[in-house]
């Protein structure tokens, strides 16, 4: 379990050669916030480059109530989520999306579509199972205060990250290790 939480801090960018410290409750919320990498044997890795303009498609989205404009950008070089993940940090300073409006799940859902020919791409959202309902939240740490769900899901037999459906907006549960394109928020 320590080597897995190691790895996901590494993906983080925030591991270091000692043994981690005895977790604070905050520390451990923030280190539950991604699911164990199920397996990915780091083959993401060995392409180190970051996308193309050619790669993607970027979309800007202003929020009045806010006075703020987020930018996210659609790769459309498949990579598993935490591979994605990485990629938003490293590339963009930015995370998996975090989709918090029916109207930028919208325009998520027509960016990636023009984008790829796939029908799913990564968003920034996990679940685990809580008992007999499920604990979902944003890699981002932001509030969980919208989701689009299709019918059946989240799954509830396990961790699973999140990939939005291209062709009707609706959100399905993915097992992480899955290479698909993603959307990255920055």
């Amino acid at each position: 379990m320590q080597c897995c939480l190691l790895l996901v801090l590494a993906l983080l960018g925030a591991t270091s050669a000692s043994p981690p410290a005895p977790a604070r409750p905050e520390a451990e919320a923030a280190a539950l916030a991604l699911p164990e990498d199920d397996g990915d044997d780091g083959d993401d890795g060995g392409d180190a480059r970051c996308p193309l303009a050619s790669e993607t498609r970027t979309l800007s989205v202003s929020d009045p109530l806010a006075a703020t404009t987020y930018r996210y950008v659609v790769v459309n070089h498949c990579r598993t989520f935490h591979g994605a993940q990485a990629v938003c940090r490293r590339c963009y300073g930015g995370q998996l999306a975090s989709v918090h409006s029916p109207r930028v799940n919208a325009l998520l859902r027509c960016r990636a579509r023009l984008c790829t020919n796939r029908g799913q791409v990564w968003i920034g959202a996990v679940t685990r199972p809580r008992g007999h309902t499920v604990s979902c939240h944003w890699a981002d740490g932001s509030p969980w205060n919208y989701s689009c769900w299709s019918r059946g899901y989240p799954l509830c037999s396990g961790c699973f990250c999140t990939a939005l459906c291209t062709n009707n907006g609706r959100w399905r549960s993915v097992r992480c290790h899955a290479k698909l394109p993603f959307v990255c928020q920055y």
